[in-house]
């Protein structure tokens, strides 16, 4: 299996802090099967000021760690882009997952619908591919057909998701293409979060996952591991929660980026 988001690299975001946290992530990614991780640190420009170079260098010596203590994981460097308003700026040197053209983004709690999707233009100029992390788990994205706001609560959900100093958005916004709609029809791709099957984010989310995976959203999963305990806790029942999804099977046969993805050319 292929882990396509994980925070294991020691001292470098909020994930471990510590060399011996990161070898003991390892371990239990591949007890459960896990056989490459794609290590994707944060990377925003004023709290996690996180450069290709120097996320290529801790992946090359977290590897050579991992052989030394002989766990049998493969590592490739990648960075979570956070989508506000210094994206632009880190999109002309931007550290894809390992050799792909994939790119890991994630939206912003505070981002507006504007920003969003014009950083994802950007990336696909660039010709590039976004990769959404949990999409499930978007502040952004839970206004969707499985939520109905109350007509009571629309003018405020209309002032939450305007542009502070901009007219407010249309009384027929929410009538209209959802967020994650429309970036999928850009050529988006989601990456769903594996602990959020068990629960470990919320009911709300769990929901929003299986929902997403009963309509096969999702291209590819990830643990979004940030520690050995989180990780510890969450990891084998989020697998068995899958075993009794009726396309969870096809999750834990591959955790691979789902055949016909990525254009040829």
């Amino acid at each position: 299996m292929i882990d396509w988001h994980c925070h294991i690299l020691p001292a470098i975001d909020d994930g471990p802090e510590t060399l011996t946290e990161s070898l003991e992530m390892a371990r239990l990614l591949a007890a459960v099967g896990f056989r490459r991780v794609h290590c994707t640190p944060h990377c925003m420009l004023g709290r996690f000021d996180n450069r290709p170079s120097q996320v290529q260098r801790a992946t090359a010596a977290l590897q050579r760690d991992l052989r030394r203590a002989g766990i049998p994981l493969l590592l490739s460097p990648g960075m979570e882009y956070s989508l506000d308003e210094y994206f632009p700026v880190l999109l002309e040197q931007p550290q894809t997952l390992g050799d792909s053209r994939l790119l890991l983004v994630e939206v912003p709690w505070q981002a507006s619908i504007e920003l969003v999707l014009d950083n994802i233009r950007l990336i696909i100029q660039r010709g590039l591919i976004p990769l959404l992390a949990h999409p499930e788990r978007s502040d952004l994205l839970l206004l969707d057909k499985f939520f109905q706001p109350r007509r009571s609560m629309t003018g405020l959900i209309r002032r939450l998701l305007t542009r502070r100093g901009e007219p407010p958005a249309p009384e027929g916004f929410l009538s209209g293409l959802l967020l994650q709609d429309q970036l999928q029809g850009m050529g988006c791709l989601l990456q769903g979060n594996l602990l959020s099957f068990s629960g470990c984010y919320g009911r709300q989310v769990q929901q929003r996952a299986s929902a997403n995976l009963d309509q096969d959203l999702y291209h590819c999963f990830g643990s979004d591991g940030h520690g050995a305990e989180s990780l510890e806790a969450g990891l084998l029942p989020a697998l068995q929660a899958l075993t009794n999804h009726p396309q969870g099977l096809d999750v834990l046969r591959g955790c691979a980026l789902r055949p016909g993805t990525l254009p040829s050319n």
